[in-house]
């Protein structure tokens, strides 16, 4: 394993992948993804709130339409883009963070960090 291989699997463990079934209940996340489960209120086995779906319809279009729509996930003062990724052979779709924005109280944005 090469040190570059090494910096991109440690970088990629900082963002974000959950994954939901098809009837919006919660399967699994990473550690990355619990403090936003935590701010939509919801966890393993647990189905996701009415509420986070209305706000996110990209995750109805990405199984209605078989797409992979991206998302912007607002928590904390940061922005959390991912990619909404279906799976219907497999029964689930995956949420995948691949950039972590900061955004001050100017309104300037700054890319914390980005998965290449």
């Amino acid at each position: 394993m090469t040190t570059q291989t090494v910096t991109t699997e440690k970088q990629a463990t900082i963002f974000p992948v959950i994954k939901l079934d098809y009837n919006f209940r919660m399967i699994d996340s990473n550690e990355a993804g619990k403090p936003l489960l935590c701010s939509w209120n919801c966890s393993v086995n647990s189905k996701i709130p009415i509420s986070i779906l209305e706000r996110y319809p990209e995750i109805h279009t990405a199984i209605k339409e078989n797409t992979m729509p991206d998302i912007s996930i607002e928590m904390d003062g940061t922005a959390i883009k991912c990619t909404v990724v279906p799976f219907p052979e497999a029964n689930y779709i995956g949420i995948y963070a691949y950039m972590i924005e900061y955004t001050e109280k100017t309104k300037e944005k700054v890319t914390l960090t980005k998965l290449n």
